[in-house]
């Protein structure tokens, strides 16, 4: 959701100056209050969880402009809306709790004054240093920003993690939708088909031709560049055709026909068995 949803708000993300807030969250009773009093506040009682989560409230709705995390400012649930009658000054309120917390800051200055008695101060002894307390105001803005920046991780957590999962599955059906060696042998009738070769005997004659012949394209394995030749051999298909299939020019294909041919035809010589002449004699008369 890119805009605000309290009743009657049309503030959307690409207002100026207006930042949206996520309603609260999360397992600790503090969270799960401060999630309670702001549904409450903007009359959202009945959402369910889906619907929260993508649900955004507009700083418009809070005094200062800014959603705190302490439950004495009057910022800590939205209070600012168009269905609601202000009982008082928005900024009286906002006044009346900063000098409340003045006064809280003085007296306990005050107490710590009084409890730590002046001590001179010597370069044989000097006092462990001590964490000098952070003002209550800054904690709070820097524990919001804290929790804005713990929910933008686990956003960006789960759209990395949702992109990679796509880009997975995009390269698997690229890759299925590639016609090279390793679709085909997948099916063993079409391997038969195209090269008249089981995946056995195709593994076999790759052995057999490896030290004899080259990779000419570097984006084609070697088995692809076999199952060209005898693509070639079998079905007798024109460059034109093997180039669009492999995805490689035309120049490409006749260099690895070629390079290929002539090295299978030196290999695999040895392998071709001529009968004898009696046996060719015999076979002829036999068929006479």
């Amino acid at each position: 959701m890119s805009g605000c949803c309290v009743y009657g708000c049309t503030n959307r993300y690409s207002t100026g100056g207006l930042k949206l807030y996520r309603i609260p969250r999360g397992p600790r009773p503090f969270q799960s209050n401060r999630r309670r009093l702001w549904l409450q506040a903007i009359k959202r009682v009945d959402w369910n969880e889906d619907i929260i989560k993508n649900a955004r409230v507009c700083s418009a709705h809070f005094i200062s402009g800014e959603a705190s995390l302490d439950s004495s400012s009057p910022d800590f649930v939205p209070s600012l809306f168009m269905y609601t009658k202000q009982s008082q000054n928005p900024n009286a309120k906002m006044d009346r709790c900063h000098r409340k917390r003045r006064r809280a800051d003085t007296a306990a200055n005050q107490r710590v004054t009084s409890e730590t008695p002046e001590q001179e101060c010597s370069m044989d002894h000097c006092p462990a240093e001590e964490d000098i307390p952070v003002p209550k105001r800054e904690y709070d803005d820097l524990n919001l920003r804290y929790s804005q920046l713990q929910e933008e991780y686990v956003n960006l957590r789960q759209e990395f993690d949702t992109l990679r999962a796509e880009n997975v599955k995009l390269k698997e059906e690229l890759q299925k939708s590639t016609f090279s060696y390793t679709t085909v042998k997948c099916n063993i009738g079409q391997l038969i088909f195209l090269t008249g070769l089981t995946s056995v005997v195709f593994e076999w004659l790759i052995t057999k031709m490896m030290g004899s012949v080259e990779r000419i394209h570097n984006k084609l394995t070697v088995e692809d560049h076999l199952l060209i030749i005898l693509m070639k051999l079998r079905l007798g298909l024109c460059n034109t055709d093997l180039a669009y299939r492999f995805q490689v020019s035309k120049t490409t294909l006749s260099n690895i026909l070629r390079s290929w041919v002539p090295a299978m035809a030196l290999v695999l010589k040895p392998l071709i068995k001529w009968p004898s002449k009696g046996a060719v004699l015999k076979n002829i008369q036999a068929q006479l």
